[in-house]
């Protein structure tokens, strides 16, 4: 497979479609809802961007970069060309009428905007409806990632979930602190140095012996301090996620 149709024009459509370029793989266009981005896109990697859904014959591979919810009434439009899409929590089946090869191509990895991620390091999920078919997507991306893993759709569903709670809930609660502290004119970058140590900690031992706060202490008095300045109006929405947080740390205490 060298020549590979992307359809989306977002972060993990932008940073699939640098990296297979990088790598000598041919992207035959771009076709995306957002103009702008799109032409951005099909600039970057020496392509054609596409206001239709138009997949010239030389395609091999088509790659589905789009919201879950738009992959179905995409795999509609598409006519026996393999296809896989990038979701880290939807079902190969639902491009099942695409082609007799069909597939998912999830990167394990949050993308943000401006920033081009370094694919070597990421690890790379590969489910495909048939071997040949999981044999060709390994050897594709195996030129972009140094770490391709073949994982079924419920092992998938689970690894998204950890993912969810690992990445997305964490920066939510990093961004609670940053208010908390912008707030009262304190600069976030203060707890750069305990955001990493626990990081790299989580890697070297196991997540649950690494507890520490007022919580795994039963430090009432501090978590009844906290309650209070979180009781202040434009506050007093973390306090729930405080106190739910703590409780379920309290009770778990013997597991951690």
């Amino acid at each position: 497979m060298k020549n590979i149709y992307i359809i989306g024009s977002g972060k993990i459509a932008y940073n699939i479609a640098s990296s297979l370029n990088e790598n000598q793989i041919n992207i035959t266009g771009v076709y995306g809802r957002n103009i702008e981005t799109g032409n951005k896109l099909a600039k970057k990697v020496n392509s054609k961007f596409y206001k239709e859904l138009k997949i010239p014959k030389i395609t091999d591979l088509i790659i589905i970069c789009v919201p879950d919810d738009q992959i179905k009434i995409i795999a509609k439009k598409i006519n026996k060309i393999a296809t896989v899409h990038t979701s880290g929590s939807s079902d190969i089946k639902l491009l099942k009428n695409c082609s007799k090869y069909y597939g998912v191509v999830w990167p394990i990895q949050t993308f943000t905007n401006n920033k081009k991620a370094n694919f070597k390091k990421i690890p790379i999920c590969i489910e495909a409806n048939n071997d040949k078919f999981k044999d060709d997507l390994n050897k594709l991306f195996t030129k972009i990632s140094n770490n391709v893993i073949n994982f079924n759709f419920k092992q998938r569903k689970l690894i998204h979930l950890s993912a969810v709670f690992s990445s997305n809930f964490s920066n939510y609660l990093y961004s609670i602190s940053e208010e908390l502290l912008s707030d009262e004119k304190i600069d976030f970058i203060l707890l750069k140095s305990l955001i990493l140590e626990t990081t790299n900690n989580a890697f070297k031992y196991k997540p649950t012996n690494n507890q520490t706060g007022p919580a795994i202490r039963k430090d009432l008095g501090t978590i009844k301090k906290h309650l209070n300045l979180l009781s202040k109006k434009k506050k007093n929405k973390y306090a729930k996620i405080y106190s739910l947080i703590s409780e379920y740390i309290m009770e778990n205490d013997d597991e951690l």
